[in-house]
This record gives C-alpha cells, structure tokens and sequence, in this order.
C-alpha cells in the first residue's frame, strides 16, 4: 500500500507562494538591468562623442589661431616694414586674441615709441592706450572674484612736482581659502628716463610686501616700473606657489592715472607660467592631507 503523502507545512505553503513571485521577481530584475544597463552605455556614448566633438573644435581652434599668430607676428618680425598703422591694426589682432598667452608687452612699447618718434596722429596714440586698457580690464575682471584689488589715483602734475609720492596704496588684504592675509604698501616716483608723463605715463614703485599677522616680520621690497602696457596675468610677482602680485595702470588720461594692486591665487595666473615641480609635489601632498 503506497504511503499516505506527507502532510505540507507552512513552510511548503511559502515555497509554493514565494515560487512565481520569485521568478516574476527575476524577469523583472533582467528587465530592469538591461533597461540601465542601454541607459549607461547610451550615456557612455553620449559622453565619449561630446567630448570627442569638443576635442575636434579646441583642435582645429589651436590651428586656427596657430596661423593667425604666425601670419600676425611675421609683419613684425619679418624683413618687410609695415606701416603704424597696420601695426596697430596687428596689435588688436594679438591682443585680443592671445593676451593670455605671451607678453606683448614689449612689442606694445616698442610700437608706442615709435608713435611718439613720428608724426603719429594723437587718434593712434589714444587707440594703442585704449588697446592696453581693455586689456588690463578684462583681465583685472577675470581676477576680481578671487582676488583682492587696491587702488589709487595718481596726479601727473603733483607727481613731477613732489618726484616722490609715499604710501599712495597701503592696506591689508583679508585671509581667504585661497590666499594668505598680506600687507601691501606702494611707494610711487618718476621715472628719471621720462621727460613728460603725459605722454610716457610710466612711474617707478617700491612695493612692500609682508604677512598681515606678523607686523614685526621684515617687509619684503620689489622696485619697478609700471605702464600701461603691463597685464596682471602676466606682468605679475611671485609670491609663493599660491599667490600672486600684480601692479597695473587701470585709467589713463591726460591727467593721470588709477594704480590698481591685484593680488589673486597663481592658479589664475597665465598660461604661460607653469608651477615649478615641486609647487606641484606639495599641492598634491597638501590634496591628499585634507
């Protein structure tokens, strides 16, 4: 006689139950990871080809401005002479293009004199002086939200009759997350080379430079000459791997100018100055403290 089936439990009863739901369960789990699964490759995609696409532009942006600057800079290095005229026309081109890039400065001053040397109308001067100020004020407002800026206005007249203006900038700039509090003070004198500032509108400066907290500390001196042809994300001192200090020209009329003070994070310093090593090495081991 066969044996009498066993009777089932409650357990059983729950197998029976949990059984479909547990397959139903699979099914959906299945679903759903080959659902997120296409989403994240879908997404991977997506990424890869923006980026991708971005590259393509910023590399045929390079070459563009590749042959825009060797065209440009070839009218003044090369052996035929251009007019003061295009050589403006070629300094806007440079200018507003890679001011972030290479000091132009130089080539500014240089094209400046000659203006001077020659019969230059004063509508050419005033656009070299308007080229120089757009500049230094794009870059000053790139800087200003991390920055700290002092700033004064200098009178020509009272400068050739004084030679010697003191403490015509003399402040502290706050601690923050990226720059350490420091003191500043900027003494302000002619230039012996400069017959008429008016037209020059170059002074000398001795900037003092120290820790805000430490009054006793010894003041740190740097003495130079400030134009208008000088851009703080380049013309700018080193003041630890940090920081930067910057002195610029950011008015100038017949009158005078504004001296303005910029002291910003060296991250938002030019291109064109890199950290040295082991700035680097010290960044990284300061990330990895935190």
């Amino acid at each position: 006689m066969p044996d009498a089936p066993k009777p089932r439990d409650t357990w059983d009863k729950v197998q029976v139950l949990l059984d479909p739901i547990g397959k139903i369960l699979t099914a959906l789990l299945v679903v759903a990871l080959g659902y997120f699964g296409n989403r994240a490759l879908e997404n991977d995609q997506k990424r890869r080809a923006y980026v991708e696409l971005m590259s393509t532009r910023e590399q045929a942006d390079n070459n563009l401005r590749k042959d825009m600057f060797s065209k440009v800079i070839d009218q003044f290095i090369g052996q035929k002479a251009a007019g003061l005229e295009p050589r403006i026309l070629n300094l806007e081109l440079l200018a507003y293009n890679f001011h972030e890039s290479i000091d132009l400065g130089p080539l500014l001053k240089q094209v400046y004199a000659e203006s001077l040397a020659t019969n230059a109308t004063q509508t050419q001067r005033k656009r070299l002086q308007r080229l120089a100020q757009d500049i230094v004020s794009r870059e000053v407002d790139t800087l200003q939200e991390t920055a700290c800026v002092l700033k004064t206005d200098i009178n020509f007249e009272e400068l050739q009759q004084t030679q010697v203006m003191p403490h015509v900038i003399r402040g502290t700039c706050p601690l923050t997350p990226e720059l350490h509090s420091k003191w500043f003070n900027v003494d302000v004198m002619t230039n012996p080379q400069t017959t008429d500032l008016k037209l020059q509108t170059e002074v000398d400066v001795v900037l003092s430079i120290r820790t805000a907290a430490e009054a006793q500390e010894q003041e740190k001196e740097v003495q130079f000459a400030v134009s208008p042809f000088d851009f703080p994300l380049i013309d700018n001192t080193r003041l630890d791997n940090r920081s930067r200090v910057s002195l610029v020209m950011t008015r100038v009329d017949d009158g005078g100018v504004t001296l303005t003070l910029v002291y910003f994070p060296g991250s938002r310093s030019s291109v064109k100055d890199r950290p040295y090593q082991d700035e680097v090495i010290q960044s990284l081991s300061e990330v990895r403290a935190q």
